[in-house]
């Protein structure tokens, strides 16, 4: 009852978003689906004011001999009909304009004519105009706007054959507004058409309407007026089906006569657009596009010559700074110009032929019949589609409604999930046969909803235990810990395992002298605020809090759930904790709370993870030898003067980040000598500044490493200039001074011994 009130009667929020959705279907449906064809036989051309020909012939708006010129070079080329998916709204003023920084005196004392003399004799619109009537058919654009009464020059007259009190009831969409083109230019064009797309709510163009009504004329669009003037027809006549008070239309007739023929549409005249593929990749556009500096200059081979032969042009843009840029179902960015291009070959295909001899018109269009005649090219929607879905949702509806209590959860899901998949691949199969666009979403909506109606009544008491018990201990065990209990309870042990995981220590900076500072309400206040976005940090890149002593925290990754990123997600969580401690700075000064700062160690390798402790208190936990030398390397932030330390383990295998060197060090308690990093930041996002900077900082430590005294010296002089708070730079120069004279061991390698924690 619910989907059938969603079909009948939602309201517009509603009723939007499952258009919305609808949308989505369609969209899909034509990208997976066989696309249009564009045949040889249709000879269509996109002459294009791209970039490199607003460079090369000056930006646009061009003068209107360039345009002619343009024209001209077309007509010598061979093409037949011109469509300009431009407007030409007011005069040319560049001559004037250009005349008038001219010194005529300065072109010598027999030259006495004045600017109102020279002007007249280079009329540059009348010059464009003569050429659209030397032997070549133009068809020029009209940008009608439905939001604005703004009427700019005037309309020509509507050549479509209706009776005026007819177009004033049909359904099709009206506008209020036009910009037109300059009379002279109008009456010297064969035919006017819109160029208007008229795009769905969410801005992507689908479908296009046929015929536009300003007043109580109507007027073609642009692909359509060239199919007239193509075919030497000389008018239109709307084919339409009475219903109570309104005429809605079910056609666009062509010519009359035995060589008329139709283009099915929908009631308000639209036809969706049945495109061949996206325009993304240059050399394997359906279309072929031929910069328009190059038919100036004459530049052409002879494919794109032999091409313009007979054919018809659409003269537009591709420049994202003319804005006639789009959106379509298969690309977010497309040149407006080429929906008028898949329209034209559409049209070029669709000659369903009618008989008018005998004076009757057929109003039973194509729409009449569930079968797909050969010549149907626009995919559409029939009339019975409504009657249709009430009729599937009331079966599909009643029919589950009495089956699903019987049946036990997964014999709901997988009869749901078969059903889904079987009426998707029924819809797309009436796409691909019959070009029907059949609406799917409600259909789906009707299983889902059912399905989800009996499964929620049958777990509703079993969900509300498990949301009891996850409620409970999410506050004090990691939330996918819980998830991974709740979810495989038979599969999950308490006996632990040994694997490879990464592990985080952070601990605030000189906590004693901050706790001191404050009372004990106000260190719980500071600490709980801070550790809330921390936690919340490490829990979104997918780590499990281990512990909270005091000022630190310690989390790891891959464990209890197995995650192949854990080196990266810990140290992108380390990354973005450190923002989050400067971005509380101001916050905790405004309180009064002393400043925060804090350092991270992260090392990865095997340990020991599971939970472990007493009868009394269990704890999930990991341990090891790796876990130990994580917390030596927070310890060394300090000493180092940096933010974030990882370990040699850490580092390997890890991309997308700018790593800098900071030592090899022999930590208290290992024997062997640890490469030690840090983290800058993300490699994508480092800039050339910083590049350098660490470039130049591994040419010093490489220079120290081979025992290059004076070379390194003089690096981490250059770069401690640069940056003269960097702790790091003086503590090698530090330890230069020392090692100079220090008897180093043959196999020295450059790593350093601390021997406290």
């Amino acid at each position: 009852m619910l989907v059938l009130w969603l079909q009948l009667s939602a309201p517009p929020l509603l009723n939007n978003f499952l258009t919305r959705l609808e949308y989505l279907v369609y969209d899909q449906r034509l990208r997976v689906m066989p696309k249009a064809e564009k045949t040889e036989e249709n000879k269509i051309v996109i002459v294009d004011l791209d970039e490199r020909s607003l460079q090369a012939e000056g930006q646009y708006p061009w003068n209107r001999i360039k345009v002619g010129q343009l024209t001209e070079k077309l007509r010598d080329y061979g093409a037949l009909v011109v469509g300009f998916d431009i407007t030409f709204p007011e005069p040319d003023r560049s001559i004037r304009d250009l005349l008038a920084t001219v010194d005529l005196r300065a072109l010598g004392e027999g030259f006495n004519a004045t600017l109102s003399e020279i002007e007249p004799q280079i009329d540059s619109d009348q010059y464009f105009a003569r050429v659209m009537q030397s032997g070549i058919d133009v068809v020029l654009a009209i940008n009608f706007n439905p939001q604005t009464d703004a009427k700019y020059n005037e309309l020509p007259e509507s050549i479509v054959d209706i009776d005026p009190e007819l177009a004033d009831k049909i359904t099709v969409q009206d506008m209020t507004g036009f910009t037109g083109n300059i009379k002279v230019l109008q009456d010297a064009a064969l035919g006017n058409g819109s160029m208007n797309h008229a795009p769905d709510m969410d801005g992507i163009v689908r479908r296009v309407p046929l015929l536009f009504r300003f007043g109580d004329s109507l007027f073609p669009t642009l692909s359509l007026e060239m199919i007239r003037v193509y075919n030497f027809l000389e008018t239109y006549e709307v084919v339409t089906q009475s219903y109570a008070d309104l005429e809605v239309i079910r056609a666009i007739r062509i010519g009359t006569g035995a060589g008329a023929f139709e283009i099915p549409t929908d009631g308000l005249a639209q036809v969706n657009v049945p495109y061949v593929g996206s325009s993304s990749q240059l050399d394997d556009r359906h279309f072929l596009y031929i910069s328009a500096t190059d038919v100036l200059q004459g530049n052409l081979n002879e494919g794109e010559r032999g091409a313009l032969q007979n054919s018809l042009v659409l003269v537009g843009t591709s420049a994202p700074g003319l804005g006639d840029i789009r959106a379509m179902p298969l690309q977010q960015v497309y040149p407006g110009v080429e929906v008028h291009a898949n329209m034209l070959n559409a049209l070029l295909n669709s000659v369903t032929i009618v008989d008018v001899s005998s004076g009757e018109t057929d109003t039973q269009s194509v729409f009449s019949s569930f079968s797909r005649p050969e010549n149907v090219y626009f995919p559409y929607k029939p009339d019975w589609e409504a009657g249709a879905l009430f009729f599937i949702i009331m079966v599909l509806g009643i029919g589950l409604s009495l089956a699903f209590p019987f049946m036990g959860a997964a014999a709901m899901a997988s009869t749901a999930v078969t059903l889904i998949v079987a009426v998707t691949w029924l819809n797309f199969q009436l796409w691909a046969n019959y070009m029907l666009d059949f609406g799917l979403v409600l259909i789906v909506l009707v299983i889902l909803f059912v399905t989800l109606t009996n499964l929620i009544y049958g777990f509703l008491a079993e969900s509300q235990t498990r949301k009891t018990i996850k409620g409970m201990f999410d506050q004090y065990v990691p939330p996918a810990h819980i998830d991974s209990m709740l979810e495989n309870p038979d599969n999950y042990s308490f006996e632990g395992e040994s694997k490879e995981l990464t592990v985080l220590f952070s601990d605030i900076r000189s906590f004693t002298t901050i706790s001191e500072a404050l009372s004990a309400s106000e260190l719980k206040t500071l600490l709980n605020d801070f550790f809330t976005p921390i936690t919340e940090i490490i829990f979104k890149h997918n780590g499990t809090i281990d512990k909270y002593v005091g000022d630190m925290v310690m989390a790891f990754w891959g464990a209890p759930l197995d995650d192949d990123n854990h080196r990266g997600n810990a140290i992108k969580a380390a990354l973005e904790m450190l923002e989050k401690v400067e971005a509380l700075k101001p916050e905790f000064e405004e309180r009064g709370y002393p400043e925060v700062n804090v350092g991270c160690g992260i090392n990865t390798g095997f340990m020991n993870v599971g939970d472990m402790g007493s009868t009394y208190r269990r704890s999930y936990t990991v341990l090891g030898d790796a876990v130990n030398l994580g917390s030596r390397l927070e310890g060394l932030t300090k000493f180092y003067g940096i933010k974030l330390l990882i370990g040699g383990e850490t580092a390997k295998e890890l991309d997308g980040f700018l790593l800098r060197l900071i030592d090899k060090v022999k930590v208290k308690g290992k024997h062997e000598a640890v490469e030690c990093y840090e983290p800058l930041c993300v490699e994508a996002t480092a800039g050339e500044q910083l590049k350098a900077r660490v470039a130049a900082y591994h040419k010093a430590l490489d220079a120290y490493q081979e025992q290059q005294w004076d070379d390194a010296q003089s690096e981490f002089e250059t770069l401690l200039e640069g940056e003269p708070e960097c702790k790091l730079y003086t503590v090698y120069l530090e330890r230069i001074e020392t090692l100079r004279t220090a008897d180093l061991p043959a196999d020295w390698d450059g790593a350093y011994t601390h021997t406290s924690k």
